[in-house]
Order: structure tokens, then sequence, then C-alpha cells
């Protein structure tokens, strides 16, 4: 038996990775907070850098630093242009479509946007950052009040919506608030349970309240069943948000003379800098360890600055282009957001859509109307029955509202027969497909509605 060693050659191509490409990746994904806590833990590491702020801010001296900021852009040159094309045929909507795994947080904001007045939903937005994983409303007025220029009755009108909110039961300040939102005025039985003997439902002890309450045992055991169907937790459907936290913009957009202006936030991390006691050891030691030393990190101190500065630009360029196309909602209001996905910014910016991805990554944008996270604005689209996707889901959403705030009192519209009336104005959209914007929206089915 014969064997033969053959050599062959294969061209393959294989994307490598360098320390400093993941460390650019890694920058641009960061948020601000992230940002600032890496630039510090970097400089206490590497001599040649100096920083400023390295002490921690509160988050009133953020708020200060930013007004301080905000007032020298505004004496700047205007070096950022307008968006708005008056002859755009941009179709305009009015709610907010659901992305995938999102936060309690997200899904309220959406609901917000939609049902809110303009002038509530500042406060609105406040306390729903104030809002646990749970569902629950734990803080304090003072805590949701500090900073903001809203009253306590705007921030008790404000609770007062969201606790009409989807998932019923969310923004309590205890189980008892929390299960009460969740049964009918009409349920008075399970009320008087929930509000007086809680510790017998938790104990399985109806005895004592079908006494106190004058009814029959059975009737106690059956509306204890009901009670229990509640969910206690009405924000553990959806994704972890972590605990409330001060959010730091990352861009904000201002109105001048009928134009918008995209301006960086540079003020909410410290600026790094090469530093000038290491720069004059360089030229001054002849020690040939210690020359090597301080080039090699100066070298990675530089690379920082790159990254910091490309993550900069790359953020901004992507804010304008977000205004750019999405400019009815800064002009109208939270409610008027166009179609928009992540690929066509990618397109018009001629990047790759994972690294639009990684720069909107928890990065915020702050303008007249609050602030809203970066993904905020892409938008899905449906395909109409002629096959072109050019029906937003906010305009679904919207029309849907439209037409059970139109159907006649005691006949409710069924969520098919909505299905059908879309489809004769052109959309194709499944009965499942109107369910899930009609939760969305907070509105009950057909049977609840009659």
């Amino acid at each position: 038996m014969e064997h033969s060693l053959k050599l062959s050659q294969k061209m393959s191509q294989t994307l490598v990775l360098t320390q400093q490409m993941e460390q650019s990746i890694k920058i641009l994904e960061m948020d601000t907070v992230e940002l600032r806590e890496y630039i510090q833990s970097v400089a206490l590491e590497n001599p040649t850098i100096d920083i400023d702020g390295l002490h921690e801010e509160s988050p009133a001296e953020l708020r200060k630093k930013k007004m301080e900021w905000l007032e020298q852009q505004a004496v700047k040159d205007k070096q950022y242009v307008g968006y708005y094309d008056p002859n755009s045929d941009y179709s305009l909507e009015k709610t907010v479509a659901a992305p995938q795994d999102e936060s309690l947080a997200e899904y309220l904001t959406q609901q917000a946007t939609f049902t809110c007045p303009k002038e509530l939903l500042p406060a609105v937005v406040q306390v729903i950052g104030f809002i646990d994983d749970d569902g629950y409303l734990r803080a304090g007025t003072e805590e949701m009040l500090s900073g903001t220029s809203f009253d306590a009755a705007a921030l008790q009108e404000a609770i007062r919506v969201i606790q009409g909110f989807d998932p019923p039961g969310v923004g309590a300040a205890d189980l008892k608030e929390c299960l009460l939102l969740q049964l009918d005025t009409s349920m008075t039985l399970e009320r008087a349970i929930v509000r007086d003997y809680l510790d017998h439902l938790a104990k399985k002890k109806p005895e004592k309240a079908a006494k106190d309450l004058g009814v029959p045992v059975e009737t106690v055991v059956q509306a204890f069943a009901h009670i229990r169907r509640l969910n206690p937790k009405p924000g553990s459907a959806f994704s972890a948000s972590g605990p409330p936290v001060y959010i730091t913009p990352d861009v904000v957009v201002t109105n001048f003379q009928d134009r918008y202006y995209v301006l960086p936030c540079e003020f909410s991390y410290p600026s790094v800098r090469i530093s000038g006691s290491m720069m004059e050891m360089l030229g001054s030691t002849k020690d040939e360890e210690t020359v090597q030393y301080i080039k090699q990190k100066m070298k990675q101190a530089q690379w920082m600055q790159k990254c910091i500065s490309s993550r900069g630009e790359t953020l901004l360029a992507v804010a304008r282009c977000i205004v750019q196309h999405q400019e009815r909602f800064f002009r109208y209001g939270p409610q008027y957001l166009n179609i928009l996905r992540m690929s066509d910014i990618a397109s018009a910016l001629e990047m790759h859509e994972s690294t639009i991805s990684r720069a909107v990554k928890n990065k915020y944008l702050q303008c007249a109307h609050g602030t809203f996270p970066l993904k905020h604005f892409f938008v899905q689209g449906l395909k109409s029955n002629a096959g072109a996707e050019d029906t937003s889901s906010h305009t679904l959403k919207c029309r849907i509202k439209d037409l059970i705030d139109q159907e006649q009192p005691g006949c409710p519209l069924s969520d098919q027969k909505l299905s059908e009336l879309l489809g004769a104005e052109g959309v194709d959209i499944s009965r499942r497909t109107v369910a899930k914007y009609r939760d969305q929206l907070g509105i009950p089915n057909s049977s609840y509605r009659r």
C-alpha cells in the first residue's frame, strides 16, 4: 500500500480584531456613565493621562454644567445645519410601536407619547423613570420632583395617568394599591377583601372576612380565587431595566430660527489630555526603559483620545441623520414618527448596520419634548395590499384607535372586524396584529367595551 503526502494551498479571509479595534468598538458602545467611569479607570493606571472632572458629579452638578454648556452653545457659530424639508411627503403618524425585548419603562413611555397632553408629558416621563422592574412606584414626592420644573399637582396627575396604563396595576405604591387598580369598581367584595383582609387571603382563611362582610364563606372563597389570579408584579413580564438612574443625554437637539441643531454633550464626560509633566520627563530622561514605558503609555492615551473622538463623530452623524428623517417629531411632538430603520441610517451614512446599532445603544437624545433613547426613533413599517412597505405601525395604531373611538355604543368592533376595515383601506394586517396593537394602546377587547 502506497501512501503519499500532498501539499496544497488554500486562501481564505478571516477578520482578526486587534486589541485596539476591540477598544474602539467597546468605547463606541459605552453610554455616558460607562465612558466616564472607563476614562477615570484608565487614567488611574496610565500616568501620561490628565483628565478634567475626576470627582463624581451629582445630578444637580451635572444639570448646572449642562445649562452652562447650553448657554455657551447659543453664542457659538451655527455650524450644524437644519434638516426640515418642506417638500417632503412624510406621513403623519401618531403612536409608538413596541420594540422587541422592550423594558417596562419603554413600554410605558410609548403609551405616554400617544395619550398624554403635551404639557403633562414631561411629568409622566419623569415618574416612569422611578417605576421599578416589578411595576411599583416606591419613590417619594420630593425625590421625584428634585431638579424638575413642575409641581406636586402635576406629579399626582402624572401618577394617575400612568396607573391607567397597561399592564394593569402599574404605578402602584404597594401591593394593596396594585391589586385595587386591577379590580373593576363594581367588584365591591373583592375590593373590600383587598383593602381589609389581605392577611387572611395570604393565609387562606376566609371565615373572618365572610363573617365581617356578612356573606357566605363560599362567596369569599370565590373572591379569594379571583384575587389570586391578579398579577402582584405587573412589570415582571418585561425585560429588566435596572434601578432608576439619572439620565445624562448624549446629544441635544435645539431649535433656532426654525432650524434644528444637533449638539454633542461633551460636558458629560471628562476630556483626556497628555500629561505635560510626562512630556517634559520624556524629553529630559536618558533612561531607555523609562523612555519606552512613557512612549507606550502615551500611545495608549493617544489611541483612547482617537476612539473617544471617533465615538463622538459617529454618534453626532447618526443623531443628525435621525433628526433629518424624524423632523416632524421634533417640530410637532412625540406622536409624530416616521418609518425608520437602522439600515436606512447605515445606508445614508455609508456605515455598517452593526456600527449604527452600537452607536445608539444606551444613548439618549434631549429635545424640547423630553429625553428619549435613540432607539425610540427607529420604527418598523407594514406592507400595504399593494406590497409596498409604506404604512407605519404608528399610523396603524392611530387608525385602530380612531375606529374604536367611532364605534357605535353597544356595538364594539371585534379585532377581526378591525382587520377587515383596515384591509378595505389597503392595509394588509391580521387579526392577531390588530389585537397586539390594541393591547399596546391599553384598549380592552370588544367584550369589555360592550
